[in-house]
């Protein structure tokens, strides 16, 4: 977890992170790195890394689909993680607790497509 994202269609990618931190989570087999900062819901894939985006708890800021982007929305909502042994389960959610999104994310990098996504 960290507060900045590594890569964002909302305030834009960190490069410092994408050179110094992005390659630590690949070597390490890291499964997802969730971050806040950006004020918007995020998930995307890069290599074999899952960029969850959660800042949307007060408030909604822009967003754009970027390079690997499996869901992304402007508005105010919360993320769920249920982990088992074998997989991370992700769930966007708006204010009123109606999902948004659900993906499940499969342990040692590989995935399932994401299950459900609303707007």
């Amino acid at each position: 977890m960290g507060h900045h994202p590594i890569y964002s269609g909302g305030h834009g990618d960190s490069p410092e992170l994408i050179a110094h931190v992005a390659p630590l989570l690949e070597a390490y087999g890291v499964q997802a790195y969730v971050n806040g900062h950006d004020h918007d819901l995020q998930h995307i894939r890069r290599g074999r890394v899952d960029y969850i985006c959660a800042g949307a708890g007060a408030d909604a800021g822009p967003v754009t689909r970027i390079g690997g982007t499996r869901y992304c929305i402007s508005r105010p909502g919360f993320a769920m993680f249920r982990l088992d042994q074998d997989r991370l389960r992700l769930d966007f959610r708006d204010l009123a607790d109606r999902a948004l999104y659900t993906a499940t994310i499969e342990r040692g990098g590989g995935r399932v497509a994401p299950q459900r996504a609303t707007t």
